[in-house]
């Protein structure tokens, strides 16, 4: 019997896309300071938090609670997240966190997507949930509703929401990574949704708790508006 649990255990992979070239920032954003930290440290440390208290030996906790007190099995191994730039001091904040990254110089994020899945880690994926690091007030709570939501869905595409408008993190089904490593040009997954390729049927938006979880640094606003927001909380 436990033989046969093992068997089925899933694994699900990470991905921080860190290759972007911030054009409209004017700088590399990912490193900018927010309350004294660079901004990808915050997606890096939601991560580690999350990989800590859900799998302190590396597998996702075998029960969860739920409704009416009943315990339901999960069988998901949670991988070491990949970082994926082009950028040496991020590659430097990467090690800190004892996570894996992958350096490279292509120009597009279709480039960013398939290097990741190309990995020899992925070989082993059952799914793999993309994060981007201009997410600072994105909560380790809502990636940690995104796995168990995995988990008992695995052949479904998870997207993090806010009143049915889709955002980031999304977690992909191995079925779709093929489909994933064929993007061209200037493409993320969101392209695969917005196009069909991914049956609406199949996508569940999990509703994020706040609106400002989904908010992308993408301007001196933005960054002066998270930074408020941050000093308010």
């Amino acid at each position: 019997m436990e033989e046969k649990r093992r068997k089925k255990r899933m694994t699900l992979g990470f991905v921080v896309m860190a290759s972007g070239y911030s054009r409209r920032f004017g700088r590399n954003k990912l490193l900018e300071p927010i309350a004294g930290k660079a901004m990808i440290t915050y997606c890096f440390r939601n991560l580690s938090e999350l990989l800590y208290e859900m799998s302190a030996v590396g597998s996702l906790s075998e029960t969860i609670q739920e409704s009416g007190n009943k315990e339901k099995k999960l069988s998901l191994t949670l991988a070491q997240p990949l970082v994926v730039t082009r950028y040496p001091k991020i590659q430097e904040l990467t090690i800190s966190y004892q996570f894996q990254s992958i350096m490279h110089n292509e120009e597009e994020q279709s480039d960013t997507v398939r290097i990741a899945l190309s990995a020899p880690e992925a070989k082993n994926w059952q799914g793999c949930m993309f994060l981007t690091g201009d997410q600072p007030l994105l909560s380790k709570e809502s990636l940690c509703r995104m796995v168990k939501e995995f988990a008992n869905h695995p052949d479904n595409v998870i997207r993090l929401s806010y009143q049915e408008e889709g955002g980031n993190p999304v977690i992909f089904p191995r079925k779709y990574f093929d489909a994933l490593k064929n993007l061209t040009g200037d493409h993320g997954g969101g392209f695969l949704l917005k196009n069909g390729v991914v049956p609406l049927p199949e996508i569940i938006k999990l509703p994020a708790e706040r609106e400002f979880e989904l908010w992308d640094v993408d301007s001196e606003e933005s960054l002066a508006k998270v930074e408020q927001l941050m000093h308010l909380s």
